[in-house]
């Protein structure tokens, strides 16, 4: 469902929520996202699902495989997991984007 590419953008945007650099995260969005929603906000909304206390988050793997309609992927912690998922892309000048997902378990 789908590609290699929209699967990397995916992983570098949770690998970049983790490191906690919201601009780059950003970066992999699309502009309707970005119209709508900055880097304060993107941390807000990150540091409600995973705190600043929580640790290091390892693993960030893709869980799931093409088993859902959306691409799942898994933020490990000492205690529970996290998860974004990323329900679609778009096409931005020759770029992969994400243009929805959600912080958090379903």
């Amino acid at each position: 469902m789908f590609d290699e590419n929209q699967k990397s953008t995916a992983l570098q945007f949770a690998q970049s929520l983790a490191a906690r650099d919201y601009r780059a995260a950003l970066s992999l969005c699309s502009d309707d996202i970005k119209s709508r929603m900055n880097a304060d906000k993107l941390s807000e909304d990150f540091e409600a699902i995973i705190p600043l206390s929580w640790g290091e988050i390892d693993p960030i793997e893709i869980v799931g495989g093409d088993a859902f309609p959306f691409i799942y992927i898994e933020l490990g912690g000492d205690v529970y997991s996290e998860a974004i998922i990323v329900h679609s892309f778009s096409n931005q000048g020759g770029e992969t984007k994400i243009a929805n997902f959600e912080l958090g378990r379903p």
